[in-house]
């Protein structure tokens, strides 16, 4: 063996070793030695669009946004393939919407799913991007076409909701509440949305169908609360809140506190009102923000599986 290809191999090797490092520290969040690492690669000699794409991450994650743009600029010189256009793109969407960006995200991310549109987590970062840029229009169209479970039902109807479109809402919410969903925060937006819209009935089924899972027999409690409170029975909604924060813990508590407070005759006509929105406007927001990071908004969305 020539000492050239000698040389060849430790530098092969040294390459591997500094790409290894840099997945290690994305997935455990050390984002300066990512950094370095990837740096380290780059310096060897591996000038590829995935190795820019890494250095983008480890930079935006820190807040340098100018070395990350210039990091995603050089990465576009050495992208041969769809592939690496659209880790790219995704990147760009995910660097647009920490930023606050939410427009630039939106862009980037619709221009992704044209390179790949079997691309499944695309039209759900697209909806909880138009939704944090107030585009609820747009945003339920988008949630629309991110599947036809309940889940996606449901938070259709409150951008629908949100949007000021009240038949579309309910259309989406009676889907909704059809199909089923997964999570009580889900559960508790279908109650309140079908009180808020008046579908009277629909809260009361579904309120039914809470009862007869264990996980949302708290939100049950809370709908048939909201729904006295709704009445007029501060009393009735009262007690009914309080199993409901007996039976869900902390998460049920402001429901509580609200109708406590109306209890007391302070403001009750007033505040009737505004607490038949909260559970809905308020819960749809958080839960949009929560599962954006939940689904894929870190570094650890990012993988070659799109997900």
């Amino acid at each position: 063996m020539t000492g050239f290809s000698d040389g060849a191999s430790f530098r092969a090797w040294r390459v591997q070793s500094a790409l290894a490092e840099v997945r290690g520290a994305l997935a455990l969040g050390l984002y300066s030695r990512a950094k370095r690492a990837v740096a380290r690669a780059i310096a060897l000699g591996w000038r590829t669009s995935s190795a820019y794409r890494d250095l983008a991450i480890a930079c935006a994650v820190e807040g340098r946004w100018d070395e990350a743009s210039r990091a995603l600029a050089l990465g576009w010189q050495f992208a041969r393939s769809a592939q690496e256009a659209f880790d790219l793109l995704r990147v760009t969407g995910w660097m647009a919407f920490r930023r606050g960006e939410f427009r630039g995200a939106v862009a980037a991310w619709q221009q992704a799913l044209v390179v790949r549109p079997e691309w499944a987590d695309g039209w759900y970062r697209i909806a909880v991007a138009c939704a944090r840029a107030g585009a609820y229009r747009a945003a339920e169209a988008a949630f629309r076409e991110c599947g036809r479970d309940g889940d996606s039902f449901a938070l259709a109807a409150a951008c629908a909701y949100l949007a000021g479109m009240p038949r579309a809402a309910a259309r989406h919410l009676r889907l909704a509440a059809r199909r089923g969903v997964s999570s009580p925060r889900h559960a508790r937006g279908i109650g309140a949305l079908a009180v808020a819209l008046g579908e009277r009935q629909l809260a009361i089924t579904w309120a039914r169908a809470c009862e007869s899972d264990a996980r949302f027999a708290p939100v049950a409690l809370e709908i048939r609360a909201l729904m006295s409170w709704m009445d007029g029975d501060a009393s009735s909604a009262a007690c009914i809140a309080k199993k409901a924060v007996i039976a869900g813990g902390q998460g049920h508590a402001p429901l509580y506190l609200a109708i406590a407070t109306g209890e007391q005759d302070t403001g009750f006509n007033e505040q009737k009102d505004r607490v038949s929105s909260t559970m809905d406007v308020q819960d749809h927001r958080t839960n949009g923000e929560r599962e954006c990071d939940a689904g894929g908004m870190d570094h650890r969305g990012l993988g070659d599986d799109g997900a």
